[in-house]
């Protein structure tokens, strides 16, 4: 399993959350998805944190190619701080885990 955190930063708040709603709802319908959620920051309702979960990198690149997605890239430009901040991390083994 494959985790991605992509971190946003967004001048219009409301637009952002709009165009996400589509983008959360189709993400979640694609093979290999596990997880897609997405949470505003309390302090700072401008940004934005997408915290993913993948069966593995195949899934991810079909998701970085799908039309909903690259929808939602090209929507979100012109109301986006700066470059996209993204994480991909694996989970450690553990017994603890």
């Amino acid at each position: 399993m494959i985790t991605i955190i992509a971190k946003f930063d967004v001048t219009n708040v409301e637009e952002f959350k709009k165009c996400a709603v589509n983008v959360v709802r189709d993400t979640r319908k694609e093979k290999g998805n596990l997880a897609y959620k997405i949470y505003q920051d309390r302090k700072d309702p401008s940004k934005f944190t997408f915290i993913e979960e993948w069966l593995n990198d195949t899934a991810i690149e079909q998701h970085n190619n799908a039309k909903h997605f690259l929808k939602f890239l090209e929507d979100i430009k012109p109301i986006t701080n700066g470059e996209v901040q993204i994480e991909q991390l694996s989970k450690v083994p553990s017994v603890f885990c």
